[in-house]
């Protein structure tokens, strides 16, 4: 009797230990570091949720990719040929509507029919570029600059009567890939886990009896300037000058350009937003830090408060940092911050 007794308190001794292991993996997708931790579940029940989450962010790599074979870029040959692009695919038909609703919500500084812009500077490849495009090129698109309104979507096809739009959708398939895999998770029933594709991140339930932890990046320093506690649904996306870029003559130059000007960004560092979870909450926290780092400091706050986010902070060219109340009442530095140097909105 003491003997079964032993037996089955060590199977619960050791059910419990392995229901609390964490299981990672990481993979290179989308041009940067994605990685996926699951905790309190077991190894094989993780393992398969995992690959069932890398298989699809496989699956959106190839069928968002700008430049490679995908369906962006034979919608986007149709388009340069003048020709209707005829589809029955109801995913990129909503994914094409949704960033039409996005350009025309963040006053047009999310704009993911500039892939010809992002080309003439050279972010349209796996390598930085190392020089400077040629500026009449470069003031020719911008006067010239395609909109998302331009295109027309109809049930089964997809036309625009303006050559010059080729979608990038750089700015939203990480944030789309978070939502896919959360609904992947959660339809394996998987409770608690942190997604995190290149510093967009989401959260699910928690990490044993405390939030899952993130930090914030120094975009001057290899370690983080801050760390958030993201409560559970909650998801964080940052936008940095220090991501892709290259630099000439002392003048940093990175893959966020805008499209007001065809000129990257040079008024901001960085730009992180922290979401509740709303309804495509990790899609919006890729694409929302977009305008806040693009948008003269003038508008970056009106932008913020238009678009409803009430977590963000904004670390300014100057390094100086802005930041909502909200926000500052989460955030725990890393680092001595000089009041003087912290505006709060």
């Amino acid at each position: 009797m003491h003997f079964n007794k032993l037996i089955v308190l060590l199977i619960l001794l050791l059910t419990g230990c392995y229901q609390n292991e964490i299981m990672q993996k990481k993979e290179y997708i989308f041009g940067t570091i994605v990685e996926v931790t699951i905790y309190g579940e077991t190894k094989d029940h993780a393992s398969d949720a995992i690959e069932l989450v890398f298989k699809e962010f496989r699956r959106l790599h190839n069928y968002l990719h700008p430049w490679k074979k995908s369906i962006i870029q034979d919608i986007n040959q149709s388009i340069k040929n003048e020709k209707i692009y005829t589809t029955d695919d109801e995913e990129i038909l909503s994914i094409i509507k949704h960033n039409k609703e996005l350009e025309s919500m963040t006053s047009g500084y999310f704009n993911p029919a500039i892939g010809n812009l992002i080309k003439a500077w050279g972010f349209h490849r796996d390598q930085n570029p190392t020089d400077r495009p040629n500026s009449i090129l470069i003031d020719n698109l911008q006067r010239n600059l395609p909109h998302m309104s331009e295109i027309n979507i109809h049930r089964g096809y997809i036309e625009s009567k303006n050559k010059n739009i080729q979608l990038d959708l750089g700015g939203y398939a990480k944030g789309y890939a978070l939502d896919q895999a959360k609904k992947i998770l959660s339809e394996n029933n998987i409770n608690n886990a942190l997604i995190n594709i290149g510093g967009n991140i989401l959260a699910l339930g928690k990490h044993g009896d405390r939030n899952w932890v993130v930090g914030i990046q120094n975009p001057r320093k290899p370690n983080p300037i801050g760390s958030i506690s993201l409560n559970p649904g909650w998801s964080i996306g940052t936008s940095g000058d220090y991501q892709r870029y290259f630099i000439v003559d002392n003048q940093r130059y990175s893959h966020l350009i805008d499209p007001n000007t065809g000129y990257p960004a040079t008024n901001s560092q960085s730009a992180t937003v922290l979401l509740p979870p709303i309804e495509s909450s990790g899609t919006l926290s890729d694409v929302y830090s977009k305008p806040l780092f693009i948008a003269p400091e003038k508008l970056k706050f009106s932008i913020a408060k238009e678009l409803g986010i009430d977590f963000y902070m904004i670390v300014m060219a100057d390094g100086k940092i802005s930041i909502s109340n909200d926000m500052l009442s989460v955030i725990k530095w890393h680092e001595k911050i000089d009041e003087k140097n912290i505006t709060v909105h």
